[in-house]
């Protein structure tokens, strides 16, 4: 990665302040990237931007791998008189605390409806739009058939099943008022994003985006390139994606996304992986890819089976890297390589120089056979976290790890120059003092909550994605704390 030694934050917007029931790209995102710049915190950390399904409102399951998620957009920065202002009434009466994913949406989706006829997409705003992106004027076609015919597209009409420029014509003369609305709804999207991210990077911030590796099958992703994906004879999918069982997942975890057939992607050069790549790259000024040892090998479940029954498959890493590597910038990477640990992944990433990850929740050593060594020593190029999205907050951990991680955990801390009275905060201190070229945490863990903070149980469909900052003003004092360490560790520029 082309960046300094420098520290971040992780935090989704849709867990910032706000008046209409969920965090959102508008005013609590310019304030959070003001008080990033008062602590010298050089990089915000989001998950994925795309439209979350209505199911467990992942932000890893979309229906899109580059829309952004409308519920995201901020209300108040689109012309008030285009909405209804009873709905905005009942949104302004949603809880402040959690996300209500189900009352949101539901809410929103109807705001949404009432200013369809009031779009023009004879503008030239709108026009210009749609013809400067081809790829997202296909992905909307996808998303207006999705919410006229409210099926998987497997089930579709025959006229519709491929995507060609007579579908977009009968698309838009059918559904004209559903197409209109997703057209206003994606243009707002990115001008909204467009311009915060401008903010960010005006104010030295730099933003560190996610993409999953695998997509939902019902997505505009697996309709406009079938070929692509391991799918059945009826278009449906034989085997998904999942985890193989572990120490902390005895189960396994099955993801239900679809499995790619990497031969026939091989045969393309990648450019479905070229194009996607650089469609994020563009929203972003780094990327994280997830569960990037899924290019070197996979678990295949069956569809409909539990994951203890799937099987490891050869990903495509040798064609793979050496082929996008011409067309994608891989200075701007990160590849969150835990999990399973492969030569052949470390290889590539040093080859490659694009950082991996390491957590200290899965560092501190749990028994006297182990092979970790302490953060301190750590190796530059790699980017250190106190733990993930997917992680116990730092206090939760301690609560719940064992005695034989509390005890090296202490003969770890030893060696801080910056020791406080809160072990939540030495936990941080120790990822902080790494050598590693950037150091992350979570911002619930600058409000060192507990059990109440967590943000998602990976392997678990309902209550995450869920957790908001009720008022940013309670980071001030943490983030003053932050702003030591990062001078103190010389993470102060980029």
């Amino acid at each position: 990665m082309d960046i300094k030694k420098s520290s971040g934050l992780i935090l989704h917007p849709s867990s910032l302040p706000g008046e209409y029931g969920i965090g959102d790209i508008g005013s609590s995102s310019y304030e959070f990237v003001d008080l990033l710049k008062s602590s010298d915190t050089k990089i915000w950390q989001v998950l994925p931007l795309g439209i979350t399904d209505t199911v467990e409102y992942s932000p890893y399951s979309s229906k899109s791998s580059i829309l952004g998620n409308p519920y995201l957009l901020s209300l108040n920065d689109i012309e008030n008189d285009m909405f209804d202002k009873e709905i905005l009434k009942k949104l302004k009466n949603l809880s402040k605390l959690e996300v209500e994913f189900e009352k949101v949406y539901s809410i929103k989706q109807k705001l949404f409806q009432s200013v369809s006829k009031k779009i023009n997409l004879d503008d030239s705003t709108y026009s210009e739009f749609l013809n400067d992106n081809e790829l997202i004027k296909k992905h909307l076609i996808f998303l207006t058939l999705s919410e006229a015919t409210d099926t998987n597209w497997i089930e579709w009409d025959k006229e519709y099943i491929n995507y060609s420029e007579d579908t977009f014509q009968k698309v838009i003369e059918k559904y004209k008022d559903i197409f209109a609305k997703n057209v206003f709804l994606q243009y707002e999207f990115d001008r909204q994003w467009k311009n915060l991210k401008k903010y960010a990077n005006t104010n030295n911030v730099s933003v560190l985006g996610d993409i999953p590796i695998y997509v939902n099958h019902n997505s505009a992703d697996v309709w406009l390139n079938k070929s692509l994906f391991d799918l059945n004879n009826k278009n449906e999918m034989s085997f998904v994606s999942g985890a193989v069982p572990d120490d902390f997942t005895k189960e396994g975890q099955v993801w239900n996304t679809a499995l790619y057939d990497w031969e026939k992607h091989n045969e393309t050069d990648y450019l479905y992986w070229k194009d996607k790549l650089n469609a994020n790259l563009d929203k972003f000024d780094y990327l994280r890819i997830d569960h990037f040892v899924g290019f070197f090998q996979f678990w295949a479940i069956p569809y409909g089976k539990p994951a203890l029954e799937g099987h490891w498959r050869n990903g495509p890493w040798e064609s793979f890297f050496e082929k996008i590597s011409n067309n994608v910038d891989f200075r701007k990477l990160l590849a969150e390589d835990l999990g399973v640990e492969l030569d052949s992944t470390a290889e590539t990433l040093k080859k490659y120089n694009i950082p991996g990850m390491k957590v200290l929740q899965q560092r501190v050593p749990s028994n006297s056979e182990h092979n970790e060594i302490h953060p301190k020593y750590w190796n530059e190029n790699v980017v250190a976290y106190t733990g993930t999205h997917d992680s116990p907050t730092i206090k939760q951990w301690f609560s719940e790890t064992s005695e034989e991680q509390i005890q090296y955990f202490e003969q770890y801390k030893t060696n801080l120059n910056n020791k406080f009275e809160s072990d939540v905060w030495n936990f941080i201190s120790m990822t902080w003092e790494s050598p590693c070229k950037i150091s992350i945490t979570n911002v619930q863990d600058l409000l060192e909550l507990g059990a109440e903070g967590r943000f998602n149980v990976p392997g678990t469909q309902e209550g995450n994605w869920k957790w908001r900052i009720e008022n940013l003003d309670n980071l001030i004092k943490p983030l003053e704390i932050l702003k030591n360490l990062n001078y103190s560790n010389g993470r102060i520029s980029i």
